[in-house]
């Protein structure tokens, strides 16, 4: 077995898009920080699409990182949320919001290798992989990590480590944090396809059966999100593109035109888990590890992003950056976000699946008047966006709600 490296500022279990993310706003040539993560290199052939919000996009654009991503993002202009059955619709506009774009539309695979081709090559930044975490000790001082690394057994000393390792996360887990799940009985299918529609509008669309998202990539593809209840789910992902596409165009309209499905959807179970608390000791929780969010209104990443960049924040001064103190005020800080999203969240994802007519109609009303309101619409957008509350200073970035 390699020596103990002491003096680790910083070990990162994890180098998916926000471990990568955290690396990159901790990197200053200064901090010692190591990754360990357990693929060789970023996986290819993920299809999923990822909405950032425009508080994601200024968050990467003070990390250095949007100008690279920004080539191949379809900007979101317009929001419509609507229900299936029912007149009631509200739009969310950027130029109302005296923004650019509400969001953009990334690929998954361009956001991970992005992300981690910066990390990797960021000042300080040690990048282990493929590796894994062995075994866990920590005291008052610090945290030891036993790791099974590409050349063999190795140790890192730490004074922080972050869990970034996704929803079932395995260092959580080692450590001894349970999680809350909510099972929401919803599976979601994500299909890519090409339709009609404004190629810059991004539709959130509320059915019996749970809500659709509908995510432009260009041109006249898009991508769809579709939640629906798991027998449900089985029986359409088997079903012939003719009929597939039959169903969806039922269930959105007919005004996009033609629905052409790109290929077969790929299927995954919903629930909620969140962590029973966000540290423990020196070990702090990030992203899925932390919490794992409801796809409905693309608030999972936006959310880990603004938690990456507060943390960031928080550490900048830190004398120790895993004492008690540093940890609990950072959680304190982030609080309130945390609690607006996963709220908001529930929302969208419960609110509008179950009821009778009655209900479908009050909640068609509700959203009526919600586009009459400019005060109401502003909250929403902003909520969308991810500057209800502000976001955290990046290195010498202090990021206001407005450009």
């Amino acid at each position: 077995m390699a020596e103990p490296q002491a003096h680790q500022e910083l070990v990162i279990v994890g180098g998916g898009p926000v471990g990568a993310a955290l690396a990159i706003a901790l990197a200053d040539g200064v901090r010692a920080i190591t990754v360990v993560e357990a693929q060789a290199s970023p996986p290819g052939g993920d299809t999923r699409a990822t909405a950032l919000s425009e508080s994601s996009v200024r968050l990467l654009g003070a990390l250095g990182v949007w100008p690279e991503l920004a080539g191949d993002a379809v900007p979101i202009h317009t929001v419509e949320v609507s229900q299936q059955g029912h007149y009631g619709r509200t739009r969310l506009r950027a130029e109302d919001q005296g923004v650019r774009a509400l969001g953009q539309v990334v690929a998954y695979d361009g956001l991970a290798r992005g992300l981690a081709e910066r990390a990797r090559g960021a000042p300080g930044v040690e990048w282990l992989a493929p590796a894994t975490v062995a075994g866990l000790d920590q005291d008052a001082d610090g945290v030891r990590l036993r790791i099974d690394g590409p050349d063999g057994p190795t140790e890192r000393r730490t004074r922080l480590a972050v869990a970034a390792d996704g929803t079932r996360s395995p260092l959580r887990e080692r450590i001894g944090i349970g999680v809350r799940e909510y099972d929401y009985g919803q599976t979601a299918l994500l299909l890519p396809l090409e339709t009609g529609g404004d190629p810059n509008t991004g539709y959130e669309r509320f059915t019996s059966d749970g809500p659709m998202a509908l995510l432009p990539a260009g041109g006249r593809r898009r991508t769809l999100i579709w939640t629906l209840p798991p027998e449900r789910a089985e029986a359409t992902a088997a079903l012939a593109p003719e009929r597939l596409a039959e169903c969806v165009a039922t269930r959105l309209g007919r005004s996009f035109g033609p629905i052409v499905p790109q290929g077969p959807p790929a299927a995954w179970p919903l629930h909620r888990v969140e962590a029973e608390r966000g540290h423990d000791g020196r070990v702090a929780l990030l992203g899925n590890a932390a919490r794992t969010l409801h796809p409905v209104g693309a608030q999972g990443f936006n959310l880990a992003l603004r938690d990456v960049c507060g943390l960031a924040a928080a550490l900048e001064h830190a004398r120790d950056p895993g004492d008690d103190e540093t940890l609990a005020a950072w959680s304190r800080a982030r609080q309130a976000d945390r609690w607006q999203t996963r709220l908001f969240t529930d929302v969208l994802a419960r609110g509008f699946v179950r009821g009778g007519y009655g209900l479908g109609a009050l909640r068609a009303g509700a959203l009526l008047g919600l586009d009459s309101c400019s005060i109401a619409r502003d909250g929403l957008a902003s909520q969308t966006m991810g500057l209800l509350g502000g976001l955290p200073r990046v290195g010498s970035w202090h990021l206001e709600r407005r450009p």
